[in-house]
Formats: structure tokens, sequence, C-alpha cells
């Protein structure tokens, strides 16, 4: 019996802002296509500021760094950010479920992002049970950030079904024992929760 069932946040919950707006401040601000979000996303330092062994001012440092200091850090920020759109129709669903299941989310994030994304769409308990890789410092595929999630519900692999767009993510919750379900619409997720 399915007791819990837990969501990944980027093209799952949000549709995903963070190349969206590496892109528009690399058009407004003149930087050659790609090398703003090759600094963002591919250097070792994206990786660390996931895990919570960076904060996210060290994270902007360190990108800017690389720019020598001419980046508009706040509006990076803000460009980045402001491209992420909550997937309200899903949210909607979610607030129905809660009424039956636990709610989780499991969620390769830094903490600083997790907690604008929570306060910016009024996510404020939403989620009984909340696994980001930046607090944990334990990241997607890896079971243990699936183990956490499921012992903080309280229950086993069996009894829970993670949602997430990449398949490539979900080893570690197949591992867990958990039902996935890999998130392509509204109306697909829903026949496949009634399935489980």
């Amino acid at each position: 019996m399915i007791k819990a069932i837990f969501f990944d946040l980027g093209n799952v919950l949000v549709k995903e802002g963070f190349a969206s707006g590496i892109r528009e401040y690399e058009k407004d601000n003149s930087l050659a296509p790609g090398s703003l979000y090759a600094a963002m996303r591919d250097f070792p330092y994206w990786k660390d500021f996931t895990l919570g062994k960076i904060s996210e001012k060290e994270y902007f440092d360190e990108v800017n760094r690389g720019f020598n200091g001419g980046l508009d850090v706040n509006r990076l920020r803000e460009v980045v950010l402001g491209g992420f759109v909550q997937n309200t129709e899903l949210v909607d669903h979610i607030r129905a479920l809660k009424k039956k299941y636990k709610i989780g989310v499991i969620s390769n994030n830094p903490k600083e992002w997790f907690g604008y994304f929570s306060d910016n769409f009024g996510w404020n308990g939403i989620f009984d049970i909340i696994a980001v890789s930046g607090d944990l410092h334990i990241r997607k595929p890896a079971k243990e950030i699936f183990d956490y999630a499921l012992a903080q519900a309280g229950i086993s692999g069996e009894e829970a079904i993670y949602v997430d767009d990449r398949p490539d993510r979900v080893e570690g919750a197949v591992l867990a024992r958990m039902k996935v379900v890999i998130f392509k619409d509204i109306k697909n997720l829903i026949r496949e929760i009634d399935e489980k």
C-alpha cells in the first residue's frame, strides 16, 4: 500500500529556469554563448554548491572570478531564479494528494535555492519530508538520499512512489525499492499513481 509520494524539483515541481536564465544574461551582457553556462554548471563548484559544501555567495564569487569580476551577480541570480516557473497544475494536484499520502521532495538543489522556491511559490506546509542535497550533502542518484526520505516518512521503499523527469537520477530510488514514475505530464502521473 502506497503511503508517500516524493517529487523531484526541476522540470517536475518547477519548469527549469537555469539554462534559459543564463542564456538571457549572456545575451543581455554580450557574453559568448555557452560561456556562462559552462562556468555555472560544468565546473566543480556547481556540484559543491548543490552539496552544501560552499554557500551561494561563494558559488557566485567563483563564477564571477572566471569573468574577472565583471558579472552583476545580483542581476544574474535574479535572472536565473526568476526563470523557474512553478508547475501550478501539479502543485494543486499535490495539495489534493496530501489528503491521502505523505508528500515529500527529493532534489539535487542548493539549500538557498530550495528555500527561495519554497518561499516564492508558497510551499510551506505542502511537504512533510524535505530531502535536498544542499542540506544533506548527498546527491541523487545515491541511494542514501532516498533512504533518508523514507526514514523521515517512517515507511519502507515498497510503500513509496518517487516522481522524476530524468531516468538517470532514479537508480537510488530503485535500489531503495521505491516505485518510480517518470514525469511526462499531470494526466500520465495521475494514471501511473492509480496503477501503483
